[in-house]
């Protein structure tokens, strides 16, 4: 048992490593030739959102993913204008979700006695904690050909209290936007 306690630490801790984020960000589309190099400037369509969006919190959260989106664009060399000929489709869907586990005898009680010497005892599904998940999708968009040509996103658990939420996001939309060819 001495011998491994050493290896249990040892992959206990590349695991906690390995799940330090708590999003996922998803395979890039994109048109043949895109580059985007070949556009100077972009801009944004009107925010589309579903799901369960808290009210209070939203304008505020919509406009941190979009300075977000915009301070990584002018870094790679675009403008901001109002005609731009790169638009910017955001495209958000949160859902609250339930975290279940199955019943067990051996840790939830033993079966019951119904009478005449039958037992009963049912597996089930016990809810045990409740979580958001959001998608985050980045549409860019040809304003000349009204053709989408890039599609990136993220999706992830959503945290219920984050003091850090304007740096998570900056990183989300970061590794989104290393994404689009130059």
């Amino acid at each position: 048992m001495k011998n491994r306690l050493p290896l249990l630490f040892v992959v206990t801790v590349l695991l906690m490593a390995g799940c330090n984020s708590s999003y996922k960000i998803l395979k890039p589309k994109q048109e043949d030739n895109f580059k985007l190099s070949d556009y100077a400037t972009f801009g944004f369509y009107d925010l589309e959102a579903s799901g369960d969006t808290i009210p209070q919190n939203f304008e505020k959260n919509t406009t941190i993913i979009k300075e977000a989106i915009a301070k990584n664009l002018l870094a790679r060399g675009l403008d901001e204008a109002r005609d731009a000929n790169l638009k910017i489709n955001i495209a958000l869907s949160v859902k609250e979700q339930l975290q279940t586990r199955q019943t067990d005898f051996r840790t939830d009680g033993l079966p019951r006695y119904m009478g005449q010497r039958r037992y009963s005892w049912k597996s089930e599904e016990v809810v045990v904690g409740k979580y958001r998940e959001g998608t985050l999708m980045i549409d860019l968009v040809d304003a000349v050909n009204n053709k989408m040509v890039w599609q990136g996103g993220s999706t992830g658990i959503i945290p219920e209290k984050s003091s850090n939420f304007e740096a998570q996001v900056n990183q989300v939309v970061k590794e989104i936007i290393d994404k689009i060819p130059r």
